[in-house]
């Protein structure tokens, strides 16, 4: 997941192809990729000094470009200029990820946002505060974040007078975290068939960083 590394590279004694991609299947399906994501960033909070379960949560979505194997579920994002999929991820004010999901890019993003929190509030029912950018503004995401979710929906937008890059509050979190997650080369395109198998190496991308934190960097793959 983090290299990239081609099949044949691998050394001769690992298990055949076919046995690690029936498990892999499995592991997406099951959602367990998911829950053991979830269970490190718990521990990685809890060794932090702070809850297991969050109170607040930060969403933003990446457009990544496609590969002739992901067609499926795939779209041409029209502000970003990429064909391929996006990546909405939640993430805390740790920048540890609660939550991603995968769909076509031409999903504009207040559409999107309902599909991935309600992924977060099947897994979550602890947080009381979600940031996100303009993207999301809109009173009929606001009024169904509340009424729904029982949950508030803050947007950080750009004080005025301010011109180029400029750190916004909260918003840097989740910016962080997708240059974390970047850094696989197996996420630098969108190369997988189903968008289920997508979130997976996600998942996969972020338990690696979490295990990383937890061990205080002392791993070295």
């Amino acid at each position: 997941n983090k290299t990239g590394c081609p099949w044949r590279y691998l050394p001769k004694d690992f298990p055949s192809y076919h046995l690690v991609n029936y498990y892999y299947n499995k592991w997406t399906h099951s959602g367990l990729l998911e829950h053991i994501n979830a269970a490190l960033r718990s521990r990685l909070r809890q060794r932090s000094g702070r809850n297991p379960d969050p109170s607040g949560a930060v969403i933003d979505s990446q457009s990544v470009k496609g590969t002739p194997e992901s067609s499926i579920d795939s779209g041409f994002d029209g502000g970003k200029l990429v064909k391929g999929r996006k990546r909405h991820i939640v993430v805390d004010t740790m920048g540890c990820l609660l939550v991603v999901s995968a769909h076509a890019a031409n999903i504009y993003d207040g559409k999107a946002a309902r599909q991935v929190l309600m992924k977060l509030f099947v897994l979550l029912q602890s947080v009381k505060i979600i940031w996100a950018d303009r993207g999301y503004s809109g009173r009929e995401l606001f009024d169904w974040v509340f009424t729904q979710l029982n949950c508030h929906l803050e947007i950080v937008k750009r004080q005025k007078g301010h011109q180029g890059f400029h750190v916004l509050p909260r918003r840097w979190v989740v910016e962080r975290t997708f240059a974390w997650l970047s850094r696989s080369r197996r996420l630098s395109k969108d190369y997988e068939r189903e968008p289920r198998s997508s979130e997976s190496q996600v998942y996969l991308a972020s338990s690696r960083l979490l295990l990383r934190q937890i061990c205080h960097n002392q791993i070295a793959y």
